[in-house]
């Protein structure tokens, strides 16, 4: 944090989210201090405020700014905002970067490496989930920095692949950071803050609106110079990431998939519309040469033999001899080969989460299913 931050942080929340002329106050004061001393009058001749922002301007405290600063010091987050050196140089680069970025962790130099963006559906397939960790992993071991969202399927995905490689990844939310966003992956969250950074532009116990996310996809792309789809529908939210990432000038790729699956119909049109398709993590890698990464291709055929071993498997089904009572037989049979989240078992059977985690329990128990990290489940 700096001197200027709590006028930062004060502009921020005057002007909202994705708010371009937060970049242009930056660009045409010498300093956000004299800005904020110059007052409605000098804001109105600069000609760029709406009397509605010139209003909000006016009335938005700078104690509030100051709050949130101290918010922040007690969880320990760090407060990033354009005049400070470890902001991205690749974010404020966009249209309407965020004045403010709230940190978790440590923020790496993106404008150094090559960062990638990983997105899909949050309602993965087994293929799905398989890739984008194997995707993720190879990419990481060349020292790529995965970026995502965090929510469930792909996001997660590729955030326990890049770990499990000793990667870095950064994960972006659409709330505040201490806020109780999706807490079974609360445990993800804290093993991303160890090694690299879960960031957020809202702040300290700003709740997860849905019309936050779409807005937060600009920053996923923003900081990564290209974004991977890795399943989606045809109207999937990870296409307006996609949407930004080619207003940004952002390289977008997408992995082929089954023409049956409708989370891969999103990907196979995105590839008829010109994105590059994927089969390895060299097709994306070869479309950076700047940073003169050289593959390992050892390490390719090692990860993909393992994915596909894996994809090559007999399903398992669910066994028939094994006495279970109503309610656990019931999660039983919601539980399949492609991994499940809880989140989604307590949508498909409407029971209570304590009855779910103890049928749960006693079906790991039995060897009847597995527990993957994520919260994730399937079949043993």
């Amino acid at each position: 944090m700096t001197n200027t931050t709590k006028y930062f942080v004060w502009l921020s929340l005057a002007l909202g989210t994705s708010n371009p002329k937060q970049k242009r106050v930056f660009e045409l004061y010498d300093s956000i201090v004299d800005f904020y001393n110059g007052g409605i009058y000098e804001w109105r001749l600069s000609g760029i405020f709406t009397e509605k922002e010139l209003t909000l301007l006016s009335n938005t405290k700078l104690s509030d700014a100051q709050n949130i600063i101290g918010k922040c010091k007690l969880l320990n987050h760090t407060v990033i905002c354009f005049d400070d050196e470890l902001y991205p140089q690749k974010l404020y680069n966009i249209y309407d970067p965020p004045c403010v970025l709230y940190v978790w962790g440590n923020m790496p130099n993106l404008d150094n490496v090559l960062s990638i963006a990983m997105v899909g559906t949050r309602n993965a397939t087994q293929y799905g989930v398989m890739t984008s960790h194997v995707l993720s992993a190879s990419l990481s071991k060349l020292g790529v920095v995965i970026v995502s969202g965090g929510a469930l399927g792909i996001d997660s995905a590729s955030h326990i692949g890049t770990l499990e490689a000793n990667g870095t990844t950064v994960c972006v939310l659409g709330c505040g950071i201490n806020y109780r966003y999706l807490m079974s992956n609360a445990s993800l969250r804290k093993n991303i803050a160890s090694s690299g950074a879960v960031i957020s532009e809202y702040p300290p116990d700003t709740q997860s609106f849905p019309s936050n996310f779409p807005v937060r996809n600009r920053i996923i792309s923003g900081l990564c110079d290209g974004v991977v789809v890795v399943e989606a529908d045809e109207k999937s939210g990870s296409l307006i990431t996609v949407k930004h990432a080619l207003e940004q000038g952002r390289e977008v790729f997408a992995v082929m998939g089954n023409i049956n699956s409708r989370y891969s119909s999103g990907t196979n049109k995105m590839i008829k519309d010109g994105a590059t398709p994927v089969t390895s993590y060299i097709d994306i890698i070869e479309a950076f040469e700047r940073y003169q990464i050289v593959p390992d291709k050892q390490q390719t055929i090692e990860l993909c033999g393992q994915n596909n071993a894996q994809l090559n498997k007999e399903p398992v089904s669910h066994k028939d001899d094994v006495e279970l009572s109503d309610t656990v037989l019931k999660i039983y049979h919601c539980i399949g080969n492609t991994p499940i989240h809880i989140d989604e078992i307590v949508l498909k059977t409407n029971l209570p989460v304590s009855k779910i985690l103890q049928s749960l329990t006693e079906l790991e128990l039995l060897g009847l299913i597995s527990c993957q990290q994520g919260r994730l489940y399937k079949l043993a």
